[in-house]
């Protein structure tokens, strides 16, 4: 079911439920999973109109809220992730470093 085929209120409850998916995802540090349903989900997002209801207000704000704390632990969970990287770069050194120095 694409954006068009839908009206307003179903295209917000369309957009709720991939944004939950994109949140079990993250949960599940399957990042590349909720890459994928964001970019899926992204023209739904451009789809929704300015004129909403009350009750797909609420909904947006939640859809707003789980994209915030999203965004949150995306950056930590890259920030903890480089911090691992460059560790194991200097221990892959080190272990070169080692590997000449025994053949001296």
């Amino acid at each position: 079911m694409n954006a068009h085929s839908m009206n307003q209120p179903e295209l917000v409850e369309r957009v709720l439920s991939m944004t939950r998916e994109i949140e079990q995802a993250a949960s599940l540090a399957d990042w590349p999973k909720a890459a994928r349903l964001t970019e899926a989900r992204s023209p739904l997002l451009m789809s929704l109109t300015a004129d909403q209801e009350p009750a797909a207000l609420d909904k947006i704000r939640e859809i707003r809220a789980i994209d915030a704390a999203l965004l949150a632990d995306a950056e930590i969970t890259q920030k903890e992730l480089r911090i691992e990287f460059e560790a194991a770069i200097g221990r892959t050194r080190a272990a070169g470093q080692y590997q000449r120095m025994a053949r001296l």
